[in-house]
């Protein structure tokens, strides 16, 4: 898994696509943090984290589009069928390449809350919520899109079928006010994963959400696993 990791890793600096990514993730979250944060005199990064969220349905699914499917395209993916490695460890590595990418842009926003914390008082526990909801969130976006790339050799499409999903779920939560029964507007609820960030800008850690955005995501990289052993067997 290790060498599988580090070759997809390494693939997203050699083809541009990393730094494109960076570039994007950087410029986006910058300019918000200035209008959201600076603008309005505030530590707090709830905000910010709200309009980021629905931004990362966006820029995502760069770092996924080609995650399986350029292999397949390729042909390359005959080597991993092939190799002495199990299936699971091949959608692994590949899924913590492009999160270990991800991971990188998140890194280098701590800069904002050390900014805020130094001309304010920043809400410490919010704002470790707010970081962590976000990168369990980006992983559930992560595991759709390498679900989706798994299923098609076209980029393109694996791009466009993620960010029909994703915006699919995003609007689970603005169908719900138009709604009455109870009961549907917390099943629409559930299944849409923006609608679960708010339970980390609390201020305090509960299990519920951390098991609900871990659960999904063990549950897209099982049936990207599927796929991949599927076309292993045929």
């Amino acid at each position: 898994m290790k060498a599988i990791f580090n070759r997809e890793f390494n693939s997203y600096f050699t083809s541009m696509l990393g730094y494109v990514f960076l570039t994007i993730f950087l410029l986006l979250t910058g300019v918000m943090f200035y209008l959201v944060n600076i603008g309005f005199m505030t530590a707090s990064m709830t905000g910010f984290f709200a309009s980021v969220n629905r931004m990362a349905i966006f820029f995502l699914p760069l770092l996924t589009m080609r995650l399986f499917s350029e292999d397949r395209k390729l042909k390359t993916d005959q080597l991993l069928l092939t190799a002495p490695i199990s299936t699971w460890e091949i959608v692994i590595g590949k899924f913590l390449a492009a999160f270990g990418v991800l991971m990188t842009g998140i890194i280098i926003t701590l800069i904002y809350p050390c900014i805020l914390a130094a001309h304010g008082s920043l809400p410490v526990g919010e704002t470790i919520g707010c970081y962590i909801g976000f990168i369990l969130l980006c992983a559930v976006i992560l595991s759709i899109g390498a679900l989706m790339s798994s299923i098609t050799e076209s980029q393109i499409v694996a791009a466009v079928t993620t960010y029909g999903i994703l915006i699919l779920t995003m609007l689970l939560g603005s169908v719900s006010t138009y709604i009455s029964n109870e009961a549907i507007v917390s099943i629409l609820l559930w299944l849409s994963p923006l609608e679960r960030f708010s339970d980390f800008t609390l201020g305090f850690m509960s299990f519920e959400p951390v098991i609900y955005y871990l659960s999904l995501t063990g549950l897209f990289l099982f049936f990207t696993t599927m796929v991949f052993e599927g076309r292993r067997l045929r």
